[in-house]
């Protein structure tokens, strides 16, 4: 048995203990990128991972998955992860640079952009070239949008980022107790908030960073879910189907 987790940095509280219950349980692990964790799942290379929802929804009509209702990872509101930085002087955008473009959070900015702005944006290999950046947040950047706050403002809901996804046909036994193990424990949400500056009367904006599934971060789901679907990313709306519920 093998399941998948990835590199992402933030989903590093969901795996703090994943090793050694893998280890008991006789279970191989495979680390690689979000992206790349739904690939190996919906090829059935491995029986269970975290992946996105992009992850998840790859799989429908052809592959019976459940979600756990557990540890996750959710943006609500500005939580400073992830965003888009403007270049100085553009009259128009078009392009856009990102350490890896096709990525889940890549692939959202997109069509925040696309949705709130009209615009389709292509990628480019070279951040000079580019009317904006993708990704991480840079210290003393202006003109940023952020990915959970626009989100957030269009779906009024969390945006999902990571979710544990296991195959209906998986012999992992208790699947969704491993993973609760793997976290060791229940996860405290991270409070964000935007630093204040010294010359603006500008209200620091705020958000938190989510570890735990909800009725919330389901609506968000099922949101994000449609809206890949709406911009071509997905054949069909997935249904979203818990573990021990659906």
């Amino acid at each position: 048995m093998t399941i998948a987790t990835p590199t992402l940095e933030l989903a590093r509280p969901l795996l703090e203990n994943i090793e050694a219950v893998c280890a008991r349980q006789g279970i191989t692990i495979r680390t690689c990128s979000l992206e790349e964790c739904g690939e190996l799942l919906n090829n059935n290379l491995v029986q269970a991972a975290l992946v996105s929802p992009q992850g998840y929804g790859m799989g429908v009509g052809k592959v019976d998955f459940r979600i756990v209702a557990g540890p996750c990872l959710a943006l609500q509101d500005f939580t400073n992860t992830y965003g888009a930085s403007f270049a100085e002087g553009r009259a128009e955008l078009s392009t856009f640079y990102a350490p890896e473009p096709t990525s889940f959070m890549s692939r959202m900015m997109r069509m925040i952009m696309s949705e709130k702005f009209d615009v389709a944006m292509q990628s480019v290999a070279v951040a000079d070239d580019a009317d904006c950046r993708m990704g991480p947040p840079i210290s003393g950047t202006s003109h940023t949008l952020d990915l959970g706050e626009e989100w957030f403002d269009i779906a009024e809901a969390p945006l999902p980022v990571a979710l544990w996804v296991v195959r209906v046909d998986s012999e992992i036994e208790a699947f969704d107790q491993l993973v609760r193990d793997a976290a060791g424990g229940p996860i405290a949400d991270k409070p964000v908030s935007e630093l204040p500056s010294m010359h603006s009367d500008h209200t620091p904006r705020e958000g938190t960073i989510l570890y735990q599934w909800s009725d919330a971060v389901e609506e968000g789901l099922v949101a994000t879910l449609n809206a890949l679907y709406f911009h071509q990313s997905l054949p069909e709306i997935p249904a979203v189907k818990v573990y021990g519920r659906d």
